[in-house]
């Protein structure tokens, strides 16, 4: 009744930590399609390694992007088929996530999606390394309720999706590229009347710090696809926006949106004096280096 989704490039840092997570896990799924993104390491030859352990397909994005992947992953699944569980090939699945999930899923009918809550990890040295596992936003994400109570959208790092509830608003959009298809398939699912949610279950992802620049970049750049998809919930000029917009120009601003951070992490309870003021220093340069990128879209677009 579950089949898994792992989108995969470059992945052989992960993917065997991932897969193994699967093969562990109290509920089994029928089925493992891997999209794979045109690798160029061996994560194809370590996928090879488990086929003897789990039911493996194997389909290529073409480069496409990550809502064009994610969609023709659960389109892969067989019929028989009823709920498809999105997981990151960074991430290692907590043993019973799959069975508790599937528990509420098949007592709730109107839950669209439930997902996991995710708890990085990152062997790295230095404060890039530090800020993938102590930023502000795991924290708020942490927070979150649990079911029953409701989410605006969940991530597809590692959640599962009602099948039927995916057929209903037409799948995964092929116009998100970069970042957002979550939200936006969240946003979808809302309209359609399902309620999305996350359960008490934290998995692992195995983070890095050595995509920083490029994966907030990215988000930044989405920024502007969703406002334009979603106007209402995805709105683009927000108090926020406008705020780090406006620093980019007047310099030294910044050092006001650097205090503002400073004040919220020192309010953490695992983050020491020295951390919250390194990670507030991270945490400015991350929204900057977002609003750059959604700048950027707009002035390509």
């Amino acid at each position: 009744m579950l089949a898994v989704v792992i989108l995969t490039k470059n992945s052989e840092r992960t993917i065997e930590h991932t897969l193994n997570s699967l093969v562990e896990s109290s509920y089994a799924p029928k089925e493992v399609v891997i999209v794979d993104g045109g690798s160029k390491d061996n994560t194809l030859e370590i996928v090879k390694r488990f086929y003897d352990k789990l039911n493996i397909k194997v389909v290529y994005d073409e480069g496409k992007g990550l809502g064009y992947a994610r969609d023709i992953g659960w389109r892969a699944t067989s019929k028989d088929i009823k709920y498809v569980a999105m997981v990151d090939s960074d991430v290692v699945v907590d043993k019973t996530f799959f069975e508790d999930a599937l528990q509420i899923l098949e007592k709730d009918k109107n839950l669209g999606a439930l997902g996991a809550k995710l708890k990085p990890e990152c062997n790295e040295k230095g404060i890039l390394a530090k800020f993938q596992v102590k930023n502000l936003s795991i924290h708020l994400h942490w927070k979150e309720a649990p079911y029953p109570r409701e989410v605006i959208a969940t991530h597809t790092a590692c959640t599962i999706f009602r099948k039927s509830a995916l057929e209903e608003v037409g799948g995964f959009d092929h116009y998100f590229k970069l970042a957002k298809e979550d939200s936006d398939i969240g946003f979808r699912l809302r309209k359609a009347d399902y309620r999305l949610s996350y359960i008490e279950h934290y998995v692992k992802h195995l983070e890095t710090g050595k995509r920083f620049w490029k994966v907030n970049f990215r988000y930044g750049r989405s920024y502007v696809h969703i406002s334009r998809k979603h106007p209402v919930e995805g709105k683009l000029w927000t108090k926020k926006n406008i705020i780090f917009t406006l620093s980019l120009i007047l310099f030294p601003s910044e050092l006001l949106i650097w205090f503002y951070y400073f004040l919220k992490y020192t309010q953490l309870e695992d983050v020491t004096f020295s951390e919250a003021f390194a990670l507030s220093l991270i945490e400015t340069i991350r929204q900057m280096v977002r609003t750059a990128g959604m700048l950027y879209e707009l002035l390509l677009s």
